[in-house]
Order: C-alpha cells, then sequence, then structure tokens
C-alpha cells in the first residue's frame, strides 16, 4: 500500500531533522569545552605542561622549597662536572639535610659581590687589565667580587693521591684558591684542609717563572709576590674576606657528572691559601675562576677545552646541574643561540652582553636602548638574584604588576623584594612569561622558578631588583635556571639554550 506525504509533513521533517542538528552541534561543542578544561585543569597541576601561549600554569607548591634531593637524570658528557646548590638537600657540605637561606638573605648576601662587580667595571681602563691609578689609589679593601648568594659549587680532587676539594664556580672571578697547610688562619671547612706535603705532584712556583709571572699580566688584586723564591698570591673581597699564600701548581681531577669516569688536568695553577678568611664562615668553601682572565681554569684548559665550556645550573635548591666543557656535540646545540660579547668600549674579565628588550606577557617593554647600555650587562654565575638599571626594573614590574592584578598583593618584604603576593588561597597560579633579548637576536625565556621566589605560599615575590643609577645590569643564576649558558671565550660570544636542562 502507498504512503502520501503531504508538503506539510515534509516541512515538518526538515524543521524536526534542523532541531535536532543544531542540538548535535551544541552537544559536541560543550564536550569539547568540557575536554579542554578538564585538560587545562590536569596541566595546572603538572607544572610546566600546562601553559597559556604568554603565560605560565603552575601549581603553587611547585614554587616552594624542597627537602628532597631531585638529582637530574640528563647526564651529559663524560668531561662534565656536577653542579650542586651549597644550601639544598644535595649538597654534601650538610650531610644531606636543606639549610636553605631566605630568598632576603640571599639578596643582602648578593650585595656585596654587585658593588664591587659594579666597582671593577667602572674603574676598568680601556685595555681591561689594569684599574686607572687616578681613581684607585685609596681603593677599599679588597675589589674582586665577593661571594655572592649563588652558591653553586662542585666536587674536585687536588694532588696525587687526589684530596677531595669543593669549590664554587664563578664566572666573575679568575684565580681558582682552596685551604692548604700548614695553615696560619683558616676557616671552617667540611673537607679536610689540603696538605702539599702528601702530594707527589705537587709544585712551589720559583719567583721568576713564567707561570708566576701570569699573577703581575692577569688582573688585580693578585699581585706577583715572592718569599724565599716562592710565588705568592693574594686577593681581597669587597665583603672584607680574603685568601693569600702560594702560587703553585699540581694535579686537579673531578669525577665527572656519570659518576663512571674522571678527568685529569696536569700542572693545574691555583692559590694554595695560607691565610684565609670567610665573613659567612659557615660551610665555607674554596673557589674556582672561570672568567676571560689569563689564569682562570678556561685559559689554562684552553689547548683541552678551545676555551668553550657550558652549564645548566640547579632548576631549585633540591636539583642539581652540571657544567660541561668544551664545545657540545649533541642535538640541542642546534638550538643555541648566541650574542657578541662587545669589545667596545672596554674589555673586562666578565661575560658582557648587551640587551635589546624584555617582554613580559609577549609584551615588549617601552625601554629606550640607552637605559640598557647606561652600565651595559653581564652574565654571572655567583650572583643569585638578577639585577636591572633603575627604570628597566620599574618597567618590568610595572607590567608584571598589571598582569598579577587577580593575585593579594602584599607589597614588599623589608627593604629587599617589593613586589610580593599571597598565593595561600590557590592551588595553581598564572604567571606571565618574562624574555630578554641581546644583540644578534639571542633570546632567553626566564623558566617560572626564575621569575617567582617563595619562601612560603604567604611570600612570593618576583625574581628581580635594580642596581643603583649608574651601575650595569647583572643577570644572575636564578633566572638561568632550566637554561643552558654557553660560554665561546674564542669566539667572543655568549649563547641560550632554552628549555635544553631538563
Amino acid at each position: 500500500m502507498g504512503i502520501l506525504v503531504s508538503h506539510q509533513n515534509i516541512y515538518t521533517i526538515h524543521i524536526v531533522m534542523a532541531v535536532f542538528l543544531r542540538f548535535l552541534l551544541q552537544a559536541s561543542l560543550l564536550v569539547s569545552c568540557l575536554v579542554c578544561s578538564c585538560l587545562e585543569n590536569t596541566y595546572a597541576k603538572e607544572p610546566g605542561q600546562g601553559q597559556h601561549s604568554h603565560s605560565h600554569i603552575v601549581s603553587v607548591s611547585s614554587l616552594l622549597p624542597s627537602t628532597v634531593c631531585n638529582r637530574s637524570r640528563k647526564v651529559s658528557r663524560k668531561d662534565s662536572l656536577e653542579l650542586v646548590h651549597k644550601h639544598g638537600p644535595c649538597s654534601e657540605l650538610n650531610q644531606g639535610k636543606a639549610t636553605t637561606l631566605s630568598w632576603s638573605e640571599i639578596l643582602l648576601k648578593d650585595q656585596p659581590r654587585v658593588r664591587s662587580i659594579n666597582f671593577r667595571r667602572r674603574y676598568m681602563n680601556s685595555d681591561g687589565n689594569r684599574f686607572e691609578q687616578t681613581k684607585s689609589k685609596n681603593l677599599p679593601f679588597g675589589y674582586d667580587p665577593a661571594i655572592g648568594g649563588g652558591d653553586i659549587y662542585a666536587k674536585i680532587d687536588i694532588g696525587t693521591p687526589g684530596q677531595s676539594n669543593y669549590v664554587i664556580l664563578d664566572t666573575g672571578s679568575d684565580i681558582t684558591w682552596i685551604q692548604c697547610k700548614p695553615c696560619a688562619q683558616c676557616f671552617k671547612q667540611p673537607s679536610p684542609i689540603f696538605d702539599p706535603s702528601k702530594s707527589s705532584s705537587h709544585t712551589t712556583l720559583p719567583c721568576n717563572s713564567s707561570k708566576c709571572n701570569l699573577l703581575s699580566v692577569s688582573r688585580p688584586p693578585h699581585p706577583q709576590g715572592c718569599v724565599s723564591n716562592k710565588c705568592r698570591y693574594s686577593t681581597g673581597y669587597f665583603d672584607g674576606s680574603f685568601s693569600n699564600g702560594y702560587f703553585v701548581q699540581d694535579k686537579l681531577t673531578f669525577p665527572t657528572a656519570d659518576r663512571k669516569s674522571k678527568l685529569v688536568i696536569n700542572n693545574y695553577l691555583f692559590g694554595c691559601g695560607l691565610n684565609n678568611s670567610e665573613v659567612n664562615s659557615e660551610s665555607s668553601i674554596g673557589l674556582m675562576g672561570l672568567s676571560r682572565a689569563p689564569i682562570s681554569f678556561v685559559y689554562q684548559t684552553a689547548p683541552l677545552f678551545k676555551k668553550y665550556f657550558s652549564y645548566c645550573v640547579p632548576s631549585d635548591f633540591s636539583s642539581t646541574g652540571y657544567l660541561t666543557f668544551g664545545k657540545p656535540d649533541d642535538l640541542n646545540n642546534k638550538y643555541i643561540k648566541f650574542t657578541p660579547i662587545p669589545t667596545t668600549p672596554q674589555q673586562s674579565q666578565y661575560y658582557d652582553v648587551i640587551i635589546t628588550g624584555i617582554s613580559v606577557a609577549g609584551k615588549k617593554l617601552p625601554i629606550k636602548s640607552s637605559v640598557y647600555a647606561d652600565g651595559g650587562a653581564i652574565v654571572d654565575s655567583g650572583t643569585a638574584v638578577t639585577r636591572l638599571q633603575p627604570e628597566a626594573y620599574a618597567a618590568l614590574r610595572s607590567a608584571f604588576r598589571k598582569e598579577m592584578v587577580r593575585y593579594k598583593f602584599i607589597g614588599g618584604v623589608g627593604n629587599t623584594y617589593d613586589t610580593c603576593y599571597d598565593f595561600s588561597s590557590y592551588d595553581t597560579v598564572v604567571i606571565p612569561k618574562v624574555s630578554f633579548y641581546f644583540e644578534g637576536g639571542a633570546e632567553l625565556k626566564v623558566d617560572v622558578k626564575g621569575i617567582m621566589l617563595a619562601d612560603d605560599v604567604n611570600t612570593v615575590c618576583l625574581a628581580f631588583t635594580a642596581v643603583d643609577d649608574g651601575d650595569g645590569a647583572i643577570l644572575g643564576n636564578i633566572m638561568q635556571r632550566s637554561i643552558q649558558v654557553v660560554h665561546d671565550v674564542e669566539g667572543r660570544r655568549v649563547g641560550f639554550g632554552p628549555g635544553t636542562c631538563a
């Protein structure tokens, strides 16, 4: 039997189908939104994965200091040193117990170093090797960079057989020194003091040797001295600490980051300190100079490593990093972008760079190039907190505060940080991304743990501050977290490899 369908029925069917299709479309969009929302919530619980295009979504707990050591799983080549933060739970100096300083204490500890670095940069003459005599004849005691709040160290062995020593890695210092017996004045250190008499490879340099003369041609304050035809060194710091003794050579050995091999450097030149003082003597250790000066580790090992090294500082107090010598041979090398080390107006022992811009949440800050040029900028491993020229910092702070208006602003902490928030009511937060741009097109994308610092959930602060008027910027190791920083001294350039440390 045939079925008769009227025009009215056909019209009704069309209406029903249209409503049904519209329902399906709305349901599809609803499911899509729910999925996106779930994904966003999931990512918010996994710091580093969930990110807006111009912001980080992170759990508040991930910003807090940890008391559990988390050693880096990325082990670089065999010619690498493991880097550890002195006050973190991975530190052998603390027997695995965290003794983390507050961020205010770290900033204050940086102060003498910042002053000493800018003093040297201000009064270095055009050849970079001497201070201007007319301005330096009444210098305050000590004008080497004081040990700052960076406190990143490595473990090395010196002598035959090797005796263990701990040294701060410092790209702002030239000479390597440790404490030695017989010690006229020594500070407390966690390892036995080096005993030259027990090393068969130890040599004290005579005063007229070419190696001793390196002290006199290097940058102050290492004048060549002589006692009983033995070469002596002396170095002082702005914070009142000092080290002096004999300038010697011996075998340097360090266990590599993979813990499977050792690298040996024969006839390494260093200061054997017999008279030493540290203002902050708790768990004090020696120092390895990685600057661009003639007696630094970089120049001494030039035939072996071609004046080329890179490092990844620990991503936080509870993690480890590594220092690699020589040019990288892995795939990460292609992600490194370089900026030239300027040759004018002055050459210095530091790793100078030219900042061309800063962005917050993807927006370039309206800062004139003359602001960045005032005093210049250096990349430094020994300073913890980044210092910017006052006008540049003010612009960064203003833009950052505008992006953080949803959170409870609590002002500053004493006379240290001035942009702090109370995150106690949040499980996750959205933090604007910050990038620095350099001559030649290099970009340093600051990791979220380099943007904000937290002692607890009630006090989380912007991890930048300002230098005094006329002083240059110092890019400290906090903003270098999770960034592979490359120093190509021969090529006169510094490189940044975003995200290549993980």
